[in-house]
């Protein structure tokens, strides 16, 4: 379902460079309006489906951009990896075939590992998603990441405009184990996504996490060379996966918000004004895209239901005490305080 490979990368890298017209580390050339300010393109990619409420989000983001310039900034939203996988597309902020990347908080912390903060099991805390993510808004809008931003611009060149576009918790599914504490995951062979801290949760419950490109995940599923996946309800029912999988189970291990990132260097380049008018759309965006992917979620679920995928609801205290070591480990190698960011959720 993906457009993917060094070949995508290479086509969209000469478009977007000559859209753009922009000189990596400094300000955007090219026509200008009778204001004086640049003309331009920019690109957007994720790995999302484009029937998402992240993708729509993206899309209401270039709305915006282009009515309060009146077509001065153009934007073009790619879904579905067609710039890439997210690894790739963080690569391509360098390239200049991407000018933003959607991804996975976890993706970016292979890079810029502080924002693992973010993906680690069970730390946005709230009894409900809606408190989730209102936690979520306190932690992005924290001088702990505004903190966290400024050292991954300085050390990567990447910078997070905004990192607070909700998507979901993380759930389990499987083919044929019905799934109610850690226990019964022994022995299970569980794809996650290619990011460390993906893997953590999974390791900790006693399964085999295996690394794997989501696009070969549902016939990997289908096969019976894995037994089973985790993702948020809106990947597991927008791509299908109740086909192959019987048993879904909220363990609810892993919270993913969706980071928005820029190259620094090009992002400094621009008018001031450009650079406040992004800021604000992503904001303005996110949040309308966070409220619909709440709603949509629920509504999700209850389609799965109907599907036939028997929802299992189980205790998480187990799951929450088996993670307890491996989360207090990493925090201590970065540095960070599970009491601070439980503080500034507060």
């Amino acid at each position: 379902m993906q457009m993917k490979g060094l070949a995508v990368l290479g086509v969209f890298a000469v478009g977007a460079m000559a859209l753009a017209g922009c000189a990596r580390g400094g300000a955007v050339e090219g026509s200008k309006d009778e204001s004086g300010l640049p003309s331009y393109t920019l690109t957007i990619g994720s790995s999302v489906a484009a029937s998402t409420p992240v993708n729509q989000g993206a899309l209401r983001f270039k709305d915006t951009v282009e009515k309060k310039t009146d077509g001065r900034v153009t934007v073009e939203v790619y879904p579905a990896e067609q710039l890439g996988s997210e690894p790739e597309m963080i690569e391509g902020l360098e390239l200049g075939s991407v000018s933003i990347a959607i991804v996975a908080t976890a993706v970016l912390a292979d890079t810029c590992p502080q924002f693992g903060a973010y993906a680690l099991p069970y730390v946005i805390e709230g009894d409900t998603s809606e408190e989730q993510y209102a936690n979520l808004r306190k932690l992005t809008g924290s001088k702990f990441n505004e903190d966290i931003v400024e050292k991954c611009a300085e050390d990567t060149g990447n910078l997070v405009v905004d990192n607070s576009w909700w998507y979901g918790n993380r759930n389990l599914t499987t083919r044929s184990t019905e799934v109610n504490v850690p226990e019964d995951m022994r022995g299970l062979d569980i794809r996650t996504p290619p990011a460390d801290l993906h893997t953590m949760g999974i390791k900790a419950f006693g399964a085999q996490a295996v690394p794997m490109a989501f696009s070969e995940v549902y016939t990997a599923l289908d096969t019976g060379v894995i037994d089973g996946q985790e993702n948020p309800i809106s990947t597991i029912y927008e791509n299908a996966l109740f086909e192959v999988q019987d048993y879904l189970s909220l363990t609810k291990h892993m919270t993913q918000n969706q980071t928005l990132v820029m190259n620094n260097d090009f992002f400094e380049g621009l008018p001031k004004e450009d650079q406040d008018l992004i800021r604000d759309a992503l904001d303005e965006a996110g949040e309308w895209q966070s409220n619909l992917q709440l709603k949509t979620n629920a509504e999700q679920l209850e389609k799965l239901k109907d599907k036939g995928m028997n929802v299992i609801e189980p205790d998480l205290a187990p799951f929450k005490a088996a993670v307890e070591d491996v989360r207090a480990d990493w925090l201590k190698q970065h540095e960070l305080s599970a009491e601070d960011l439980s503080q500034i959720q507060k």
